[in-house]
């Protein structure tokens, strides 16, 4: 750039002049010729070609940043592209550890507070299948899908984190930070898409404003059942659904999605990709909110419920250090109580002793509207135990 704020003046200067082999210039558009001696026209061509060698030098050495950055982004370009395979090299992260960001006085803490589901009580990977499996029957039985949907079978192995469902076009996106498609990120049904594929329904892998409105997210952990089925995560955000509910609904919603859109598109008969969604993130709700979820786990805990040893040790504890402890969770009293016998039936000898690990126990919170809702506690005396029903 340097070369070229040089050469202005100098431009400036010539433009309508002309020089002729005799050593005469002329200034265009002027009324009056000057004359000069041949010498005197050299001295400036020559000086203009002094200016232009040094601008050649300057432009060169333009030349020369210009490669430097490209060299600089080239190598910035393979490192980042080198991050992955790095990455695996990496060593991994014990799940077992304990891990914070700021200092914490425990022994200050007078007051714990504990949810139920995936807190107290932690489930099997058969929990999924049974989800899964009462969804499909409700959709088959009330919404009058064909019985060929009852030989659909739960796979633990197809839903991924960070899907999302596409209500027009009834596939399921794996979406990059940019918002584009990844390669091997999107399904229609139980097949994956090619890249031509991808094209020829969306025109780019990249999705635009217009095309996510109709898009559902199924975001994370909680999702994997729901591409199976449907979305209702969304729900639990709202604080409409405990923490169980949202497994059950986001967790089968995309196998169970997945398993009707393939059926449809291997019967050859049109469907709605939007109804399916509704259908299945309905039949979802309808199993947690109805209770078969509930009921079908305390049919067999054994099957559905991990039990582990140190709960019981770990609440005593904090009991003989004075701190209050209160359960607080959206489950129904009948499904926490329930689960804690189970779970605790090998350390405790009364079945009813568990409550008194907890100062309050209250059971059908509908967390968050808890926190802000004035509606008064129903009291329940359960021998000698009080319990507070949030209404």
């Amino acid at each position: 750039m340097a070369s070229f704020r040089r050469l202005l003046p100098l431009c400036s200067s010539l433009r309508g002049t002309r020089f002729s082999s005799s050593g005469v210039y002329e200034r265009f558009g002027a009324n009056v010729c000057g004359y000069s001696k041949f010498t005197s026209s050299v001295h400036t061509v020559s000086k203009f070609e002094e200016k232009i060698k040094l601008a050649e030098a300057d432009a060169s050495e333009d030349n020369d940043d210009i490669d430097n950055i490209r060299r600089e982004f080239d190598a910035a370009k393979r490192s980042f592209l080198e991050i992955p395979e790095a990455l695996k090299a990496m060593p991994k992260t014990n799940p077992e550890g304990i891990y914070v960001n700021r200092g914490l006085r425990l022994d200050l803490i007078q007051v714990y507070g504990f949810d139920y589901d995936f807190t107290l009580a932690h489930y099997s990977a058969n929990l999924q299948s049974l989800i899964y499996d009462l969804a499909k029957e409700h959709m088959v039985k009330e919404f009058k899908y064909p019985e060929v949907c009852m030989s659909f079978k739960y796979d633990p192995s197809f839903p991924i984190r960070g899907l999302y469902y596409d209500r027009e076009h009834g596939c399921l996106l794996k979406l990059d930070f940019f918002g584009s498609i990844e390669e091997e990120g999107c399904f229609y049904g139980r097949h994956q898409l090619s890249e031509e594929e991808i094209v020829e329904i969306y025109g780019t892998r990249h999705i635009g404003r217009d095309q996510a409105r109709r898009l559902v997210g199924l975001m994370d952990f909680f999702c994997f059942s729901e591409v199976g089925l449907s979305v209702v995560l969304l729900f639990v955000c709202m604080g409409r659904l405990s923490l169980l509910n949202c497994i059950i609904r986001l967790y089968k919603l995309a196998c169970l999605i997945a398993d009707m859109v393939q059926y449809f598109v291997d019967a050859k008969l049109e469907f709605d990709a939007c109804y399916i969604y509704e259908d299945v993130n309905n039949a979802i709700q309808h199993v947690h909110q109805s209770g078969l979820m509930h009921r079908g786990i305390l049919s067999d805990p054994h099957r559905y419920l991990v039990k582990n040893g140190q709960l019981l040790r770990f609440l005593r504890i904090l009991k003989e250090k004075g701190k209050k402890l209160f359960l607080l969770t959206n489950s129904p009293y009948y499904f926490v109580d329930g689960g804690m016998q189970f779970m605790l039936e090998d350390s405790v000898g009364n079945s009813d002793s568990w409550k008194e690990l907890f100062d309050v126990v209250i059971a059908k919170a509908n967390k968050p509207g808890f926190y802000t809702s004035e509606h008064p506690f129903r009291f329940v005396f359960s021998a000698f135990y009080i319990l507070y029903l949030f209404l």
